[in-house]
């Protein structure tokens, strides 16, 4: 299933963005990932994407 984020996980996505984050590591992939998966389901594939 495609993966669906929630306002809360666009808008951290977003502040990670404009805070000059643009191809995260893999250790910055997982921290972001936990980060979202208090706010819905999310796999750091799916952060990996949304920085592509």
């Amino acid at each position: 299933t495609r993966w669906n984020p929630t306002p809360d996980q666009i808008r951290i996505l977003e502040m990670f963005y404009k805070g000059g984050m643009r191809t995260p590591n893999a250790e910055q992939i997982e921290h972001i990932t936990a980060q979202l998966r208090q706010y819905g389901k999310i796999e750091g594939k799916n952060v990996f994407y949304w920085f592509q």
